[in-house]
């Protein structure tokens, strides 16, 4: 069969979507960017700097993710940066033998894994979501989120380090670290097989400025930035990232609400009696079974309300408090 034929019948992370009006399906922020951040990042813009190859990452930039960071062993050589998460992640794939990861997790590992025509190995999670035995050695690469996506539950320490100890390369993708406020980024300290992923896109509302970075040994991080696309991350989206970096208590405080409203719906949820996963990140993850799934998705849809759908249950992004009362009210209904 031809490649393109081949590579068309893969599913895309990228199919257009229309929206609808209280769009809850890909945990984005349901804040926007500050309007007056944005126009200090204006004002700070260097207008020779957009015609130019803009360092990537810019020293500005580490300088702010290593403050924001506070990790003490961690330097300069430790940190760069990706067009979002997503990048870091592809680049990774095409460094290693083998890749693994333990459904159910985040979709674009394997789609990237199929893209890329990399070996890669699905290991179910155990029934308690906990990670399963697995036979790996070192030059495999396992993907780990934490919170995990699409249950928004934590994995404990023991249960990465098993992986650390196998030899092989984990990287452990933080992009919902900011509403756990649980990281194993110590382990950097004992271990030089582990990579640190985290994203702008969540709690800085960043997501269409496609930035994300990764933490890890200076040797890895001199593997990766020799393999990753020079210049990879425009100069606008790392003004962005800094700023919003220059003014990290206005996200705090956007994302201690956003915590705040993802307990409650957990409490009204758990009232309705809906079985759900203990969230630490800005969603909720409801078990439904496949046939009452299918139709919660087909009755909220002709509301104008978009969720997500797994085998496994529903996931539901935190929105502003108006679209919380809203899902919450018609799955009190559909009940």
């Amino acid at each position: 069969m031809n490649p393109i034929d081949l590579v068309t019948k893969r599913v895309s992370p990228y199919a257009a979507e229309k929206r609808s009006t209280t769009y809850l399906a890909l945990n984005e922020n349901p804040f926007p960017f500050p309007e007056e951040l944005l126009q200090e990042a204006l004002k700070r813009m260097q207008i020779d700097n957009l015609r130019i190859y803009y360092d990537s990452p810019s020293e500005e930039l580490v300088e702010a993710i290593l403050q924001y960071v506070g990790a003490d062993f961690i330097t300069e050589r430790n940190v760069s940066i990706g067009n979002g998460a997503d990048e870091i992640i592809y680049v990774m794939m095409t460094i290693f033998d083998r890749v693994f990861f333990f459904p159910p997790t985040y979709s674009c590992y394997k789609i990237f894994a199929q893209a890329l025509n990399v070996k890669y190995i699905e290991l179910p999670l155990e029934e308690d979501l906990h990670i399963p035995e697995v036979d790996l050695k070192e030059g495999d690469l396992v993907f780990i989120p934490n919170p995990n996506n699409p249950t928004g539950h934590l994995f404990e320490r023991e249960e990465i380090e098993y992986i650390l100890k196998k030899g092989a390369f984990l990287a452990l993708d933080e992009a919902y670290y900011e509403f756990s406020k649980v990281t194993y980024l110590e382990l950097l300290k004992k271990y030089d097989n582990i990579a640190i992923l985290r994203t702008f896109s969540k709690a800085f509302s960043l997501a269409a400025q496609r930035i994300g970075y990764i933490i890890s040994s200076e040797k890895f991080i001199d593997t990766y930035n020799r393999v990753r696309l020079p210049y990879n991350v425009s100069y606008l989206s790392q003004l962005l990232a800094k700023t919003a970096l220059d003014h990290v208590k206005i996200f705090q405080e956007r994302t201690e609400f956003i915590v705040q409203e993802r307990e409650r719906m957990k409490d009204s949820l758990k009232a309705m009696g809906y079985s759900l996963t203990d969230s630490f990140a800005n969603f909720v993850f409801v078990f439904i079974e496949k046939k009452k799934r299918d139709r919660l998705i087909k009755d909220l849809s002709k509301k104008g309300i978009t969720i997500r759908s797994f085998d496994e249950g529903v996931r539901i992004s935190v929105g502003t408090e108006e679209q919380n009362n809203m899902i919450l009210k018609e799955l009190e209904v559909f009940r």
